[in-house]
């Protein structure tokens, strides 16, 4: 049975959004959620995912049911970890077809609409995918203990680090140390309970500090920055050995990094044909309107 409805689910660290297509690729309801990883909270993450489903059919002035009458595909944060994709394929969903893949697929089919072409995304995590010749290649987004470097979580966690060097007097304090700092009351022991707890995202929720400090000159902004934008470059030199030559910065980090990153990837950057969500419904067998929105 052809599906009258395709929906696409981008689902990271920090929020999980969702859009709605018909068969022609009109569109019909986009919806807005929190965060949707599923190594790091898959109850989190599920909920949340039927949530803004629901909310992008509503939204678009129709009901929830006519979810049974859709093809969906979930790119997630988290779903290349062992386990992580058995575990949402084994909740009830309404679907009538439901493909799973990590975020950095569906953002790289909709970046360069299916055809050859890599994608850096940056955010709270950081992931590297390749289209080749129909063939898709991921490198990274093994998560920031392993990976992720140059990430918004891997900055954030640099940042702390570099601030206590400035508190127990290893290295000069800074206006952004000092802002940091102040996040936390300048209490060691405020920080000691954050990072009991804390998760990507909420490292991450330092990464908007940094850069505005680096843009002042900081220079321990600045040395976070150029230490994080060397696993960058490290990624982005392998995929041009590949033979790519179009290549998308994504992500509220990864666009951030482009006026710190070498000269010689200037001319391989370009702009995105299409945005994750609507790579998410070309996997799921729906179409894009030629004149969708680009979102990155």
């Amino acid at each position: 049975m052809t599906a009258a409805y395709f929906l696409g689910i981008d689902g990271g660290g920090t929020n999980c959004r969702a859009r709605v297509r018909d068969a022609d690729g009109r569109l019909i309801g986009e919806a807005t959620g929190g965060p949707s990883n599923i190594a790091t909270d898959p109850i989190e993450a599920m909920a949340t995912i039927a949530k803004v489903s629901e909310a992008a059919f509503v939204k678009g002035g129709l009901p929830a049911a006519r979810l049974s009458q859709c093809s969906a595909c979930f790119g997630l944060a988290g779903a290349n970890m062992a386990g992580a994709t058995e575990r949402v394929l084994a909740h009830t969903w309404p679907f009538q077809m439901l493909r799973i893949e990590h975020d950095g697929i569906i953002a790289c089919v909709g970046a360069h609409a299916g055809e050859d072409g890599a994608i850096a995304s940056i955010g709270t995590g950081a992931v590297y995918v390749v289209s080749i010749g129909g063939k898709l290649q991921t490198f990274g987004g093994w998560g920031f203990m392993l990976s992720d470097q140059g990430s918004g979580a891997d900055l954030g966690r640099e940042a702390l680090r570099r601030s206590l060097y400035a508190r127990d007097g290893l290295i000069e304090s800074t206006p952004f140390t000092d802002a940091v700092w102040a996040r936390f009351d300048h209490s060691v022991e405020k920080l000691q309970h954050f990072v009991e707890d804390a998760k990507p995202r909420d490292y991450g929720a330092l990464a908007p500090l940094l850069f505005q400090h680096a843009e002042q000159a900081d220079p321990i902004a600045r040395f976070i920055i150029e230490r994080g934008q060397t696993g960058v470059t490290l990624a982005l030199d392998h995929i041009v050995k590949l033979g790519i030559v179009r290549i998308c910065l994504l992500g509220s980090i990864g666009n951030a990094y482009r006026p710190y990153l070498p000269a010689r990837f200037e001319s391989y950057l370009t702009a995105p044909r299409h945005d994750p969500l609507d790579g998410a419904i070309l996997l799921a067998g729906g179409r894009c309107a030629p004149s969708a929105e680009v979102r990155s």
